[in-house]
């Protein structure tokens, strides 16, 4: 079973590679058109994916607050709830 400091780790991960991996396939289409016009579709496809690294970028803000609320309460590597 896994600690909520290693599932929060790995939620944190996947936002990271969700981001990055929508900004390069952006950069990448955007790239592969920047001596031509770029069709309405891939320019749809192109805003759609930075969308996605705004939203991976956003979860993972929201994770962090979410980190520090539940750290104040639970000690992260045992699940338990702390003293004091």
């Amino acid at each position: 079973m896994s600690t909520i400091r290693e599932l929060f780790h790995d939620i944190g991960n996947s936002h990271n590679k969700i981001s990055v991996a929508a900004g390069i396939t952006g950069a990448e289409l955007r790239d592969k058109f920047k001596n031509t016009a770029v069709p309405p579709e891939i320019e749809k496809t192109i805003k759609r994916l930075a969308d996605i690294e705004r939203y991976a970028t956003e979860a993972g803000s929201a994770q962090n607050q979410l980190n520090d609320i539940i750290y104040d309460i639970l000690d992260p590597d045992t699940g338990k709830p702390k003293k004091g």
